[in-house]
């Protein structure tokens, strides 16, 4: 029942349409984002996709750096994509706008903020080597976000590809795996029988979860490929399977298939499930119907033109319509900004269009203020989506200018990378005059770096890397603030009690809540100070109270906010509420309920079985946490764990040094955890 209650529900939605959605042109649109481990091949599907619908005229190349969607220098030069790429192609009467993520587990956070927008997703798997660690991060990603999704076995041609297997590998990682749905063709008669074998096993499974096809083997009755394609149609749609496509992108073989599939597999903008919205100043879920316009800033890339640099915001269109001259407010900035330019994507490029409608992802020009993750909507309006969750960074570099006369250039260089790439955060030492530049690993700060070179025309000296510690509070503590005053001609009187206290839930995050006390309706903060309160608690958590680093994990309440003169000032709000804030964590402090916080790493080694005990014992000498050495196959071994980032620094280069180049290293980001060992404070300085 639960199985009939997901396809009723899925059906139902594929009856209706979004607000402010032009019916016939949004039913025949999908959003896909391509997303796997790095190296499975992702890119070069692409490439091999813009080829077979006439977007380009030649298939690119990652290998010889001619890929369209790979077109950063740094993306060329280093064979990965960096930065999620999109396009839009045409497919049996579909338009696809097809999004191109990374596979480089730095850059997770920009597959995150892709998924956020998409309707459905592609997951490529390696078939010689079958669901690799990235994949089971992205396939997180990807029910996080509730997408349905579809599988394509990719490299085929290969000795050693095993579709079967892949399709094993992905139902131990949570997925289903039904077979993909090939057009009628001739068979080979050596493999005639298998795949009937396959066949049938795959319509036992749909008959498993859909009524109707359970009704069709009941009459004993063969269905044809048009039932079963709409059987896997509901099905997906539902979440309830994964087909399993195969093929050989760089050859183009399996590739029409795999775009059939997205046809007529996955949703329309009509079919999703609308975004959930919530109250800009209490933050609470909004049960109302989407306001029009609405629309996601998901990204910001800044791009040099004619020596002007300009930025491009791209954005998904959840209702209304949006054309050149339209005017959105940005709740958070609170500006409204005019649209001087609609475009479509294509890798680098860009095609000027006249209008947008609800269901789309287009880039807008002109926008100033706008940032990753911010609402944009009608002036004034209180409701907004939810931004996309950006973790703290784990790895950073002290930067500063050759030439004191690069120095405004080096600041507005890694401004705008930070304002582009969320998960990047720059902040500047004014007594030496350096700048911390922090992110998600060693790749992801070596690729900022080089763009400001390449881009901003600024080469800066930069230091080894640094840890990015954390300070979080253990136990709850309450501070207050008062400001009593004179700013120029006006007197500013305000009293402000907080409350600070660990996030039940483990999150990262920083977050601030303005409670009933402390809201204009007690006589407290009207929204523009609420807003200016909430933005300066954040800055005051940037440095802990113990030892200097960011907090982390922590909510804080604003609990009373109060003044005896008649029209508040915001000035003095914000001096009030940052010293309650100082006051409630010296109060956390002093009862040494604050913990100093070290990142420790997820990783996975593929070493030769002939090695791996010299691996392993490398590994621990690094104070890492073994979890499972499985076997993969006769001569290998696979030990999954976790470590102290400070003693990974610089591992792949001891790995493939005692290896002898043979074994294989990933990891990613896992959890900020105690710091094991007052003596380590000595050796890793955690300080901002």
């Amino acid at each position: 029942m639960a199985h009939s209650r997901a396809m009723d529900a899925a059906t139902s939605r594929s009856e209706g349409a979004p607000p402010g959605a032009e019916p016939g042109p949004r039913a025949s649109l999908r959003n896909v984002g391509i997303c796997a481990h790095i190296d499975a091949g992702k890119t070069t599907l692409t490439e091999r996709v813009l080829h077979l619908t006439g977007r380009e005229r030649h298939v690119g190349r990652v290998d010889e750096g001619t890929s369209v969607m790979d077109w950063m220098s740094e993306e060329r030069e280093r064979g990965i994509t960096i930065t999620a790429a999109a396009t839009r192609v045409q497919w049996r009467g579909c338009e696809i706008n097809l999004v191109d993520t990374p596979g480089h587990v730095d850059f997770t956070v920009e597959v995150e903020r892709c998924m956020r927008v998409l309707d459905g997703a592609i997951v490529v798997v390696d078939a010689t080597k079958g669901v690799e660690p990235q994949t089971e991060t992205v396939w997180r990603q990807v029910e996080a976000r509730e997408l349905p999704a579809i599988a394509f076995a990719n490299k085929c041609e290969r000795p050693g590809a095993d579709v079967l297997a892949c399709a094993r590998g992905a139902r131990r990682a949570g997925r289903g795996g039904a077979a993909g749905v090939q057009r009628e063709r001739d068979l080979p008669e050596a493999i005639a029988d298998e795949v009937d074998v396959l066949r049938a096993e795959l319509v036992d499974a749909l008959s498993e979860l859909d009524e109707t096809m359970f009704a069709i083997v009941c009459d004993g009755r063969t269905p044809t490929p048009e039932e079963i394609e709409r059987s896997l149609a509901v099905l997906v749609r539902a979440r309830e399977v994964v087909p399993l496509f195969c093929g050989a992108a760089l050859l183009g073989h399996g590739v029409p298939r795999l775009l059939d599939g997205v046809a007529t597999l996955l949703p329309s903008p009509a079919e999703a499930e609308p975004p959930e919205l919530f109250d800009a100043e209490t933050g609470a879920i909004a049960h109302e119907a989407l306001p029009e316009p609405l629309a996601l800033a998901f990204k910001v890339h800044s791009k040099l033109r004619r020596g002007q640099r300009s930025d491009l915001t791209f954005v998904r269109l959840y209702a209304g319509k949006v054309e050149k001259g339209s005017r959105l407010w940005n709740g958070r900035t609170g500006v409204t900004e005019e649209i001087q330019s609609v475009l479509r994507i294509h890798a680098s490029d860009v095609e000027h269009i006249g209008e947008a409608y609800g269901g789309d992802v287009v880039a807008l020009g002109g926008l100033r203020t706008t940032g990753t993750g911010d609402t944009l909507t009608l002036e004034g309006g209180r409701l907004r989506l939810e931004p996309p969750r950006v973790p703290n960074p784990v790895l950073g570099v002290v930067v500063e200018p050759v030439r004191d006369e690069d120095r405004l250039a080096l600041r507005d260089a890694l401004e705008q990378l930070a304002r582009e790439d969320p998960s990047l955060r720059t902040a500047e030492d004014p007594g030496t005059g350096q700048w911390v530049l922090e992110g998600m690993g060693e790749l992801h700060l070596e690729i900022a770096l080089a763009r400001v070179g390449d881009e901003f025309g600024v080469t800066p000296r930069v230091g080894p890397p640094r840890v990015a510690f954390r300070e979080s509070i253990q136990a709850a503590a309450t501070g207050a603030g008062e400001v009593d005053r004179s700013y120029g001609d006006a007197w500013g009187n305000a009293v402000v009690e907080v409350r600070v206290e660990p996030l039940d839930d483990g999150a990262a995050d920083v977050d601030v809540e303005i409670g009933p006390g402390a809201r204009a309706d007690a006589g407290g903060l009207d929204a523009p100070s609420a807003r200016a309160v909430a933005a300066a608690q954040r800055v005051e958590a940037t440095a802990g109270p113990q030892e200097g680093p960011p907090h982390s994990g922590a909510r804080i309440v604003v609990e009373v906010a109060r003044t005896t003169v008649s029209r508040g000032l915001e000035a003095a709000w914000v001096q009030a509420a940052v010293a309650a804030l100082r006051d409630a964590l010296r109060s956390a402090a002093t009862a040494s309920s604050v913990v100093l916080l070290e990142p420790r790493m997820a990783f996975v080694v593929e070493s030769p079985v002939d090695v791996a005990s010299g691996v392993i014992g490398d590994l621990n000498s690094r104070h890492a946490t073994m979890e499972e050495i499985l076997s993969t196959g006769t001569d290998g071994r696979r030990i999954v764990g976790t470590a102290p980032l400070r003693t990974l620094i610089g591992y792949s280069t001891d790995l493939r040094s005692l290896s002898k180049g043979r074994a294989t290293f990933n990891m990613r980001p896992a959890e900020h955890a105690p710091l094991a060992g007052e003596d380590l404070r000595q050796d890793f300085p955690v300080g901002r």
